[in-house]
């Protein structure tokens, strides 16, 4: 019987190559039948089926519940193909926000200030180990077996060549900021007042120079691709080797299954749209920024005005809508190369016109230094420096630490500014304290400890993973779409590798033309007394008056094209450093007004090539009206954008817009590793997933009123709604019921340790309710509270991972946590009906008659 069941398991994974076969043959245990499971026999393997026409109208609509796909024509003039529940809610979230803005710019603006701080401060634990577990996992699946496979067919070769590939790939993914923060970055680190030890050594000012350029390529590295990449394999495995539409939605299919057609992937994708529009838009703003005071340095005559930057977004538009109308070979993929060319013929230009053996020693000094403190500076918190805003009567933003009032001061301020009031400082010999003569101040904390600025992480590192995480579903879906033909391995390891090494050429070389500057200007305007300490030097005492040089020495330098930098603007110091360079300096001037320009106009055209085909539920040739539609949308949000906040605080929020939104992004990223996870192991016929017992509900049934069905056709439901709402609603006020239930299916009916479960669980659940009703007057019981409540959900996740497995479930420990903890109901609600169903049997041990 052991051999037997052997050589059946030999057979079955020899058939593993086509795991959809294996659906047909191997039916699910009884009791597994849902309509929630992945149909496996209704996916169209592409090494099985033939291509799948998506321009094709009737096969975008076999994955669109009937009712809200919009299709509208006049004549025979395609004016509409769109999935208008989505695309709706993406219109409302985007105009919406844009009315608000209209509105009372100033309050908006704060608003959106206020939670961007609250996201940083309080999540910013989340985006730093997020990111540094998706680089983790992305280079565990190129060099798994799983690297080999193919983003189409076996036999598929690559639609773009390599060169193309790459240009597209870094003119999507980097755009404009290598224009905008070249020089900018570095010099903030450099001359920022920023301390920067804890990333690295920092012994001298050329330590700080060295961590000024490890600190930029961290930003600007492995880090920030990973969210395009999960994005880009996620959409590639699903849509191009499962012939589903390249939307977001598809991406997440393996794990929520026919849950994609319901409410929830209409939510997934006009999320998509808004921060892709989002993204778009604060990259917008920083490029018209960078475009009028490139242009004004050519030209004075040029307005840096809030006019002048509207008349520049309306002509980048208009070119932009050329582009996507020509569509992805003809517009986007010339743009990209001319582009890319551009940006290379300014760095190699820039590389040869000055010290060359500096700027390539810099290269690869920096390199090594990033990859030596990569994962120190990965890991990087600041959580030490952070405690300044514990101890700080205005700045507190943690939640639990916070004083309730709104005041952002806490209770451990007030507790220690009562008694440093009683402190005689008269008596106190050499005081640390900045407030020797009065009383405690909030700068005390930076003076006595010597930490840098608390607000580091939320001012560059946070900042910059949300606006990453905002662009990944514009980014990583185009990634997707130019990467059809190339394996899994060499999709991330050419994502990985290519742009970041030619990235850190750019911000290396620029940023080490900065320091170079910026040194020569201090040693040429000091009067000897000048010592460097990363703080910027007094532009007063160097001859600056604001930005301007004004003084003789001053002047004199600037003629012969050097500038203190630390006393520039950010868009003005990329200029700085190619004028030194005589009269070669207006040539570049110009390649880099060009290059930002059409910069400006790819991000813009691969935008709403994103937007378009997301409205559209993955159709690959939407009608022209609704590529026009969504680059005129992009273009007139930054336009009202920029006449509402003429202060610039309409860019502001939407660059907080986009922080914001990065946070419920990068759960939905996790969700996605899990989601491509599952989809390779089917793939490629893996036995725990393709063998295993699916759950007989699910967990978000709710969200399709417990009728989770394919996009058009009906499906036989195991229980009715009614039982399914009445469960529920126990499951949410007795939870105990459930967990009794479930304790004796696992330990037998009456079992004394099922009761005991279930006592447990009733004062676990109650007493974590009681003390959130004691917390009007003092919150501290509402902590202990979630305690208990903490308890509450780790029974119920231990009880669910036993379940899982007696019955044969694919799934993990981590996974059972995270929906216990979020959705404690549902949880137990699925375990009620889920013991009702047979227990796996996978004893090959057993005798023939009982086999």
């Amino acid at each position: 019987q052991l051999m037997r069941s052997k050589r059946t398991s030999q057979r079955d994974r020899g058939s593993h190559r086509h795991p959809f076969r294996l659906d047909t043959r191997t039916p699910p245990r009884d009791g597994a039948l849902s309509s929630t499971m992945i149909g496996l026999e209704e996916i169209r393997r592409c090494d099985e089926h033939p291509d799948v026409d998506f321009s094709d109208e009737n096969e975008v609509k076999r994955f669109v519940r009937p009712g809200k796909w919009l299709s509208l024509d006049a004549g025979n003039i395609r004016l509409l193909r769109i999935n208008w529940v989505s695309t709706g809610l993406a219109i409302a979230l985007l105009w919406g926000f844009v009315i608000a803005a209209l509105a009372d710019p100033a309050e908006m603006s704060a608003e959106l200030g206020s939670w961007k701080t609250w996201v940083s401060r309080n999540t910013g634990w989340l985006f730093i180990a997020a990111f540094n577990v998706w680089v983790v996992f992305l280079l565990y699946v190129a060099f798994s077996k799983y690297g080999n496979i193919k983003l189409g067919k076996a036999h598929e070769k690559p639609e773009f060549n390599n060169i193309s590939w790459f240009a597209m790939l870094f003119s999507c993914g980097i755009a404009v900021g290598v224009y905008t923060f070249g020089v900018a970055e570095p010099m903030a680190y450099y001359r920022g007042g920023y301390n920067l030890a804890g990333r690295g050594p920092l012994y001298n000012d050329d330590d700080r120079a060295q961590l000024a350029m490890m600190q930029t390529f961290y930003h600007w590295g492995f880090h920030a691709w990973a969210p395009y990449i999960v994005v880009a394999i996620t959409l590639g495995v699903v849509c191009y080797r499962w012939n589903m539409p390249l939307t977001m939605r598809s991406a997440f299919y393996p794990l929520l299954g026919n849950l994609i057609f319901s409410p929830i992937g209409d939510c997934i994708d006009a999320v998509a749209i808004a921060c892709t529009t989002f993204g778009v838009c604060t990259s917008l703003g920083l490029g018209v920024d960078a475009i009028t005071a490139f242009g004004n340095r050519l030209d004075s005559d040029i307005k840096t005005d809030v006019d002048a930057k509207t008349w520049t977004i309306v002509v980048m538009t208009l070119v932009a809508n050329c582009s996507v109308i020509l569509g992805l070979k003809k517009g986007m993929q010339i743009l990209s190369t001319i582009t890319f060319s551009l940006g290379l013929f300014a760095l190699l230009a820039t590389l040869l016109l000055d010290n060359t053996w500096y700027l390539l020693n810099s290269y690869v000094q920096s390199i090594g230094h990033y990859l030596n403190y990569m994962i120190q500076a990965g890991f990087r918190t600041d959580s030490f420096e952070q405690l300044t805003y514990d101890f700080s009567s205005a700045a507190n933003m943690f939640a639990g630490t916070a004083d309730t009032d709104g005041n952002g001061g806490s209770p451990l301020y007030d507790a220690m500014a009562k008694a440093n009031a009683l402190v005689d400082f008269a008596t106190v010999a050499d005081a640390d304290l900045i407030g020797t003569s009065t009383a405690m101040e909030d700068g005390d904390f930076t003076t006595v400890y010597g930490s840098h600025y608390a607000a580091m992480m939320d001012w560059w590192t946070i900042f910059y993973w949300g606006w990453w995480v905002s662009w990944a579903p514009f980014v990583g879906m185009f990634i997707a779409r130019i990467s059809r033909g190339r394996t899994l391995r060499s999709v991330i390891t050419g994502a990985f590798i290519a742009p970041t090494l030619f990235g850190f050429l750019w911000l290396c070389v620029w940023g080490s033309l900065g320091i170079k500057m910026q040194r020569a200007a201090e040693l040429a305007l000091s009067d000897g007394t000048y010592i460097a300490n990363g703080s910027g030097p007094d532009c007063d005492a160097f001859g600056y008056t604001g930005t301007v040089p004004t003084s003789d020495a001053a002047i004199s330098l600037a003629n012969d094209g050097y500038y203190l930098l630390s006393c520039r603007t950010g868009n003005n110091m990329l200029f700085d450093v190619m004028s030194p360079y005589g009269e070669v300096k207006k040539f570049l001037w110009a390649i880099l007004l060009v290059g930002i320009t059409l910069y400006f106009i790819t991000s813009s055209d691969s935008g709403s090539y994103v937007d378009d085909v997301i409205s559209a539920n993955g159709m690959a040739k939407p009608p022209i009206m609704q590529k026009i539609f969504w680059c005129w949308t992009e273009g007139g949000v930054a336009i009202a954008l920029l006449i509402v906040g003429k202060d610039g605080n309409a860019l502001e929020a939407v660059r907080a817009v986009s922080i914001v939104a990065g946070l419920p992004f990068t759960l939905m990223l996790c969700f996605m590793c899990t989601s491509v996870w599952r989809a390779l192991k089917i793939d490629a016929g893996d036995e725990d997933i393709c063998q295993a017992t699916q759950w007989s509900t699910g967990v978000l049934d709710i969200a399709d009123a417990f009728n989770v069905r394919p996009a058009n056709a009906p499906a036989e439901q195991r229980y009715s709604a009614a039982e399914r709402a009445q469960n529920l609603a126990t499951a949410v006020f007795a939870p105990f019921i459930g967990v009794f239930k479930a304790c004796e299916s696992e330990y037998g009916v009456g079992a004394p340790i099922a009761k005991v479960q279930a006592v447990c669980n009733a004062l676990f659940f109650y007493i974590w309710f009681a003390l959130l009703c004691m917390s009007g007057e003092d919150r501290q019981w509402a902590w202990l509270g979630w305690t208990f409540f903490l308890f509450h959900v780790m029974q119920i996740t231990g009880l669910r991972a036993s379940v899982r497995e007696s019955h044969g479930i694919y799934g993990n420990l981590a996974e059972d946590l995270l929906v216990c903890l979020c959705l404690y109901p549902m949880a137990v609600s699925q375990l009620h009906f889920q013991v009702q169903e047979p227990k796996a049997n996978n004893d090959v041990y057993k005798k023939p008659d009982q086999a």
